[in-house]
């Protein structure tokens, strides 16, 4: 579960990119990042997220910067660079999340929590 920071198509048309935080400190994780949408605090705490298979994509293509997702079943992977990365292309296991769902859902309440510091 986390909030989209960002996202981009990659150079292989079927895989799509996107960058979530769930606002926790992740070892491993490429922190070079420098652009206007993920500032400096934040570089440790966001996961870059291959989104691939045709649903996958089109899915990723429409979350936008802002929005809570959850998404079941990521796989981590080590990218060509070292780094820690996920995957996913199950977009049945994917879930927008509501600022309304706060009261039932626990996770997505620590979530905001953290957001509000």
């Amino acid at each position: 579960m986390g909030q989209v920071l960002h996202g981009h198509e990659n150079h292989v048309s079927d895989i799509y990119s996107i960058y979530v935080t769930d606002y926790t400190s992740k070892s491993g994780t490429f922190t070079e990042h420098s652009s206007e949408w993920c500032p400096v605090s934040l570089a440790d705490r966001v996961l870059r997220i291959e989104m691939w298979r045709d649903k996958a994509v089109t899915l990723a293509q429409q979350m936008k910067p802002g929005e809570y997702w959850s998404l079941d079943n990521v796989r981590m992977k080590l990218s060509n660079g070292g780094y820690i990365e996920g995957s996913f292309s199950e977009a049945a296991k994917a879930r927008k999340l509501s600022v309304a769902d706060v009261d039932t859902n626990h996770h997505l309440q620590a979530l905001l929590q953290c957001v509000l510091l």
